[in-house]
């Protein structure tokens, strides 16, 4: 399982994003998404799913 860029925390799937905060396109877990994509100029780059 890959880490979360933001808690660390291991899981099968990320998203990956960028925002204002988050220039450059991190993978984030579901919970750390949330919060992620309610910032200014959030985009969406697709999902990363592991075993």
């Amino acid at each position: 399982m890959k880490k979360c860029n933001l808690c660390n925390k291991p899981n099968k799937i990320h998203y990956r994003v960028k925002s204002t905060i988050h220039k450059d396109w991190i993978f984030s877990c579901k919970e750390c998404w949330s919060v992620i994509s309610k910032q200014y100029n959030y985009s969406y780059g697709g999902t990363r799913k592991s075993n």
